[in-house]
């Protein structure tokens, strides 16, 4: 063959490859899906007579190696655990199912200095020459570097599209669940308050509440939504909107109430999700509370003498059932200094350093031994003694704390 020849050959081959590259960087500008860029791959390489191919792409999820395009091998490739003991090692074999494939070289696809794919070639045939995947290896190297650089880049600005969406979800939810909480709670000759609010993260589903009622009553609300985000925080706000609605009408009656706000919050989350809810109403003409709890952490009650308890009688979350069969009301006598300690589940499962948690007992001596400090100093000495617990381990979760004096 003439030197003439041999450069209008490889001039021709340097033209055909740099028309494949220019047509597969078209098609990833193009945003074609996956299969179709890998269409382009194949077709690109089988029209230089490369007739055995795999590419391997690392799952950045779980760490494996799926084919994600092959061809010419005699049976179905297996994604891989571990690709470089598979294919970087001496042996040049893949084990699938019962058979062995061999290849005769696997080359590594870096992408700032971390191996993303794996492509393995060779098709050796005996005296026919040199195989074309081995002829054309640099362009095969380069071009598979495109293609899988491309399709890295691709994951990575969806993930951060959808990091982004996710983040400002979670920013609105916030917004929205901060509106929710009073800013100023209604204090007067016969109640105090004291609150205390800390989000896991952006958004929680706490809520807490006191409402004073036309007649002297005083409405004490704490509530939780299961889930966070948007849904969450519209559940919570439908929620508060209704009872807000229910406490202007003057008359609570505590059982139709907790009735009408499940079917509220069931028709609305059509059983995905539910609320947790404890509501009191103070009476200071009788000196006694009334209350309902709806599936909630029961709220400590610390007499002015004696034992503190914990108020659990009540029903199922709300939105757990479409009827609740049976809503249990208790009532006690709240005489002047006895205090009423309202929280999430955040306060109590708060875990330290040894997995151990904070606890209704330790919260229950905690209050006992101070019940004389008004609310607002009884809520520091809680947080103070919760942070001491906490020590150096994250916040488990969202921690809402209602605490109210009677006097």
């Amino acid at each position: 063959m003439s030197a003439d020849l041999r450069t209008r050959k490889r001039l021709d081959r340097l033209r055909q490859q740099a028309d494949a590259l220019l047509d597969l960087t078209q098609a990833i500008n193009r945003n074609v899906p996956d299969d179709e860029l890998f269409g382009h791959y194949q077709r690109i390489l089988n029209a230089l007579g490369v007739g055995k191919l795999a590419l391997f792409c690392r799952d950045f999820g779980d760490g494996t190696w799926a084919c994600s395009v092959e061809w010419g091998y005699p049976t179905k490739l297996p994604r891989l655990d571990d690709a470089d003991a598979a294919l970087g090692g001496k042996a040049h074999g893949i084990v699938a199912g019962d058979t062995e494939v061999e290849f005769d070289l696997a080359i590594p696809v870096e992408h700032e200095q971390e191996v993303i794919a794996y492509v393995v070639m060779g098709d050796r045939e005996e005296g026919r020459g040199m195989s074309p995947s081995i002829r054309h290896v640099r362009f095969i190297t380069t071009l598979t570097n495109v293609l899988v650089v491309a399709l890295r880049n691709r994951e990575l600005t969806a993930e951060r599209i959808r990091t982004a969406g996710i983040e400002r979800e979670l920013e609105l939810a916030g917004e929205m669940q901060s509106m929710l909480l009073p800013r100023v709670l209604p204090e007067d000759d016969h109640r105090s308050f004291s609150a205390r609010y800390r989000p896991h993260h952006h958004v929680g589903g706490d809520y807490y509440d006191a409402v004073r009622l036309a007649d002297g009553r005083m409405a004490i609300a704490i509530a939780d939504v299961s889930g966070k985000g948007m849904p969450a925080a519209f559940l919570m706000s439908n929620f508060q909107a209704h009872l807000h609605a229910h406490l202007e009408r003057g008359e609570v009656d505590l059982e139709n109430l907790v009735r009408s706000l499940n079917q509220r919050v069931f028709s609305s989350a059509r059983g995905e999700r539910f609320i947790t809810f404890f509501f009191a109403l103070h009476d200071p003409a009788r000196g006694a509370i009334d209350y309902v709890n709806c599936g909630h952490n029961p709220p400590l009650f610390v007499p002015d003498k004696g034992p503190g308890m914990f108020l659990g009688a009540g029903c199922p979350g709300l939105g757990m059932l479409d009827a609740l069969p049976v809503v249990g009301v208790g009532t006690l006598d709240a005489r002047p200094g006895s205090t009423l300690v309202c929280f999430t589940d955040g306060l109590v499962e708060q875990e330290n350093e040894a997995g151990q948690d904070f606890g209704e007992h330790r919260l229950q001596r905690l209050v006992e031994s101070d019940r004389k400090a008004g609310a607002e100093a009884m809520n520091a000495a809680i947080i103070v003694e919760w942070e001491r617990h906490r020590g150096t381990a994250d916040p488990a979760d969202d921690t809402a704390l209602l605490t109210t004096r009677f006097s």
